[in-house]
């Protein structure tokens, strides 16, 4: 699973004027960008690669969202809803679940330009 796939995924659910994958333009005033973060160890099962059935890919998203702490908020808390208990298809790989690492957003701030910004963690485990 791409970073690029989860990129179109989130496009089709979310509106946004600018999207990432790996850094954003972060002169942009509203944008959301997606990298890859550690993950949990590599699973192959017993049998090797043919009998092992998932896999997992770990990403941050950033949600880069204006001067308004509230607004920046609730974009962040509607792209964490479009993953939280969802089912999926991404690249053409079913979801088996997404995995999220904290239980809301995380605010971090503002940007050298006064933008805040939000992190969300997540694993996905996806049918290989």
């Amino acid at each position: 699973m791409l970073l690029s796939e989860i990129k179109d995924y989130l496009k089709t659910k979310i509106e946004c004027p600018q999207w990432y994958s790996g850094k954003i333009d972060a002169t942009q005033e509203q944008c959301i960008g997606v990298y890859s973060i550690p993950g949990p160890a590599t699973n192959i099962a017993l049998g090797g690669l043919a009998n092992t059935s998932y896999s997992t890919k770990a990403i941050s998203i950033l949600v880069h969202w204006g001067k308004n702490s509230n607004i920046a908020e609730q974009k962040a808390q509607e792209v964490y809803n479009t993953f939280f208990g969802q089912e999926a298809v991404i690249g053409n790989k079913r979801v088996i679940k997404f995995d999220m690492r904290t239980t809301e957003p995380i605010g971090v701030g503002t940007d050298s330009n006064g933008i805040f910004e939000y992190v969300i963690e997540i694993v996905i485990y996806y049918e290989r």
